[in-house]
């Protein structure tokens, strides 16, 4: 006896389609909402059919594309705001260090580049020191703020 693949994989939608409706129709009302919580797991005949069948009960039914429910159910990810470049590792981690002494959440884009090689910071446009946009700009005031440096001769602990 052959196996074609071709063959045996291809299932009679109609067949499945009633077998399924039959099984929906024998369940609950929360069986039906479990299922329709992982609506992205089930084909697309599978979700024809719990559609019908909530439907037809007066529930509300999960939409026919999976990727319809996906795509409203995601939000919109706010993307970081670049406030500053630095040609050094040393420049930019201090810079990073004020804002993360200020609570301010950052990171350095393209720091691990220019790590490599020093050379590379003027190819990439150096290193790019990158907020929350809602935080940009206090960050670049902080950053603005002129800090007074150590002088060993004013230091009153000497």
């Amino acid at each position: 006896m052959e196996y074609y693949a071709d063959v045996m994989g291809q299932i009679d939608v109609q067949r499945e389609r009633k077998r399924l409706a039959e099984l929906y129709a024998g369940m609950e009302k929360s069986e039906l909402e479990e299922i329709a919580g992982d609506v992205h797991s089930l084909t697309p005949v599978a979700r024809e059919a719990l559609r019908s069948e909530m439907l037809s009960r007066g529930m509300e039914a999960p939409p026919l594309s999976a990727g319809a429910a996906e795509t409203s159910v995601k939000p919109e990810v706010p993307s970081p705001v670049m406030i500053a470049r630095y040609g050094g590792v040393p420049e930019a981690l201090l810079a990073k260090s004020m804002l993360d002494s200020a609570g301010i959440e950052s990171f350095l884009g393209d720091e691990n580049l220019v790590r490599l090689d020093w050379f590379y910071s003027n190819l990439v446009g150096g290193i790019k020191l990158m907020v929350r946009e809602e935080d940009a700009e206090t960050a670049r005031a902080l950053l603005k703020e002129n800090i007074p440096e150590w002088d060993p001769k004013n230091d009153s602990e000497s």
